[in-house]
């Protein structure tokens, strides 16, 4: 007579079953099924050894589809983890604002010189059908040159910059001082909530603006963090692929800091 089961035993087995590594190997067993029944069928394959040789190739196409789905997950949760971090600052500012608390608001802007910015964005990682080899970039500030006369100390904004930005494989730059006296970015002295802008254009076409639109809105967070909506049209350029044809967005990006001193 078989033996019952103890409810330790169904306990364990049930545990095991929804353990990390047996939903692994459930996966993999069905993505084998899956790509060898498209096999067999498309080669009208017969003979136990032509099977076998079927059976390996569904295994390696398995075994790569499941590295896909992981390395997506990890690009996910490291643009998920950065956003978070910068939502969390805006978040406060809000609040700080809302509640007239000027400590929360408070961080010195002027070492953002000392550094760049690394751009995170889940937004067109999902518009690009979440590509495992996806460049997203940088972008880094500088005061112009030359240096106008440096502001007074009470003055809530710091002299013009310029900056360069990379994005995929692209490389723009912008120059607050080639849009005076028209217009004016400034990079703020202490965190804000408001949206400043700057036209960019790629150094390789002789200092012309492109003919999509360029314009760069930048809100600095402070606390190593800001928030930066780029033009579609711009990503559409970079990027290409299903971005292309569509207009009048923005897509978000964040950026989180990385002093040139911290190894």
């Amino acid at each position: 007579m078989a033996a019952l089961k103890s409810d330790a035993d169904r306990t364990h087995a049930s545990k095991t079953a929804g353990s990390p590594l047996a939903r692994a190997t459930r996966e993999f067993e069905a993505l084998v099924l899956r790509f060898e029944t498209r096999l067999l069928r498309a080669r009208d394959v017969d003979g136990r050894g032509r099977r076998d040789d079927v059976r390996r190739e569904a295994c390696t196409l398995a075994l790569a589809e499941l590295g896909a789905r992981h390395t997506k997950l990890q690009i996910r949760r490291s643009l998920s983890a950065a956003e978070a971090q910068g939502r969390r600052v805006e978040q406060r500012l809000h609040a700080a604002r809302q509640e007239d608390d000027d400590d929360a608001a408070h961080d010195d802007l002027r070492a953002i010189h000392h550094g760049y910015f690394r751009l995170y964005s889940t937004e067109l990682f999902d518009m690009l059908g979440q590509p495992v080899d996806l460049r997203l970039g940088t972008v880094r500030f500088h005061h112009c040159h030359p240096a106008p006369p440096p502001p007074a100390a009470h003055a809530p904004d710091q002299g013009p910059v310029s900056l360069e930005l990379a994005l995929g494989s692209s490389f723009f730059v912008a120059d607050a001082l080639e849009t005076l006296p028209f217009h004016a970015f400034k990079v703020p002295r202490t965190p804000s909530l408001q949206n400043r802008g700057i036209l960019s254009r790629k150094p390789d076409d002789h200092g012309a603006f492109p003919g999509y639109d360029s314009w760069l809105l930048f809100t600095f967070l402070g606390h190593g963090c800001l928030k930066l909506e780029v033009p579609i049209e711009m990503c559409a350029d970079v990027y290409g692929g299903p971005l292309a044809g569509r207009e009048n967005e923005e897509v978000h990006f964040w950026g989180v800091f990385v002093d040139d001193d911290v190894p």
